[in-house]
Formats: C-alpha cells, structure tokens, sequence
C-alpha cells in the first residue's frame, strides 16, 4: 500500500468503533446509490472500500446477492463488518479482504456488480482506481460510486484555512473531490458506460461537537491524535468549530457525487 493509503487505513482502524454513528449521512446516501442501480439480477457483488457493510448491505437488502466480496485497507472497518456477518447475512457467501484497492487480488471479469461508496475519494490515483475496479466486472455488469462532490464544504474548507491547518487538510477538496464530466471521464477511460451521474448537495446543521466527532472518526490520520488525548491542531479546529456556530450550529453545505455504468455486454 501506499504510504497515504496506509496512514488513512490506521485512521479508519482508529475511528471504526464511532464510524456508523459518525456517517449516518454517509448510509442514508448510499441506500439511496443502490436503489438507482438498474433494476436486474446480481448475485455476485464486489464491495471496494466497504467499511463497515451498510453498502454491501444495502445491496443484499434490495437484491438478494448470493457472494459478496468485501475489500478495504482498514483492518478496524473489516473486523466491524465481520461482526455483523452472522446477523446480517446468513445465507451470503461473504469475503472480507484486507487489501488496498490497486493490490485488489479478485480476478478480472468476475462480478455481477461493483460498488464503492465515500470510498473514492481517498484513493491517491482516482482514474486508476475506477479502471481497477472495472476490470473486475463481468461483461453487462453494473459499476456504482458515490464519493465527495466537488463545489461542497467551503465553509469547512475556509475555517481549516484560518486555523492553519496543515495541507494535507487544505488541498484535500482540490486533490480528492470529483465532479460530473470529471468521474464521467473516469469511467469512459476504464472502458464503462455511463448510465447515471449526478450531483446531490445539501445544506447541514450540525452540532460542534458533532460535527468535531464526525472529523475524529474519518479524518483521524489527519489529526495526529495521541492515544487517549487529542492533538493541539484538533483543539484548534474544536474551538474555531464552537466560534463559527451559531443557534442553528455549524452550517455548511456538501456534495455527493453519484455515478452508475456498464461495462458493454460482449
């Protein structure tokens, strides 16, 4: 792996028991990305980035998969995710696979579906990725990507900015989030077609310390936290957070991006 691939997967490992909680907007779109899959029959499914499985589970929800393969860099996200194997999916052939997404070891041309949900984003080579994860789709199989939109979280972005954070927080948005022609593109150049692409953005209200708990589940490698306590750039962004709020709490807008393809039917 990579070297911001790994010190992103042990952010992941050290934010996984809050995460759920933390991302319930993160669910409530991707539920919503598998519900515009094509209406069609899947029975093996590819889960790139799958967290902790609400994705892979929307997807078993709505159509009934039979194998499910779920791949991602976070040891901590995949031992949440097989805890709920039992529960959740009884009669699933389920795979859990600690890999990075450009050393994934699924053969090419095996699955029915591909999904990727607020995955994306933290991929360094994102036109790499998707290629990668086309590769692994059978002929006439469905790709689905939700990831950050571009044109969202400036308020974040600004307030970043004015505590001096380093640029690994401030390039972000440039660097990781995508927009309509450009995850199109993506797609075309891994030789898929597009079905559906759109942008979705919402205005939020959130609680400081919300939201501040939201940062220290998907952003923990970006703020050096030590063990038990918290770093002096994370008590910056705490109480520029409390000061940016007011009665309706910190307000800032977001950008999902949503893509569905095909790879074209031999």
């Amino acid at each position: 792996m990579s070297s911001e691939t790994t010190s992103a997967s042990d952010g992941f490992t050290k934010g996984s028991n809050t995460y759920d909680e933390a991302v319930r907007h993160n669910i409530a779109g991707s539920d919503r990305l598998i519900m515009s899959l094509p209406a069609g029959r899947y029975p093996t499914v590819l889960d790139v980035g799958c967290g902790t499985g609400w994705t892979s589970a929307a997807m078993v929800r709505r159509f009934g998969v039979e194998t499910l393969v779920g791949v991602d860099a976070s040891e901590g996200m995949l031992e949440k995710f097989a805890a709920k194997l039992g529960e959740e999916f009884p009669d699933v052939t389920v795979e859990l696979r600690h890999e990075d997404v450009m050393e994934m070891t699924v053969p090419d041309g095996s699955f029915d579906a591909v999904i990727c949900a607020m995955a994306l984003h933290w991929f360094p080579d994102k036109t790499a990725a998707i290629a990668r994860m086309g590769r692994a789709l059978r002929p006439g199989g469905v790709m689905g990507i939700l990831t950050a939109g571009r044109g969202g979280e400036d308020a974040w972005r600004e307030l970043l900015a004015r505590v001096d954070a380093p640029s690994a927080w401030t390039d972000w948005f440039a660097q990781n989030q995508r927009d309509v022609h450009e995850i199109e593109a993506d797609l075309r150049v891994a030789g898929l077609e597009p079905v559906d692409v759109w942008m979705e953005r919402r205005r939020r209200h959130t609680d400081p310390d919300a939201f501040m708990a939201r940062t220290r589940s998907v952003a923990a490698h970006l703020l050096g936290n030590p063990p038990g306590g918290f770093s002096e750039l994370d008590r910056r962004i705490e109480r520029a957070l409390h000061d940016a709020s007011g009665p309706d709490g910190f307000v800032y807008d977001y950008c999902k991006l949503y893509a569905v393809a095909r790879r074209p039917a031999a």
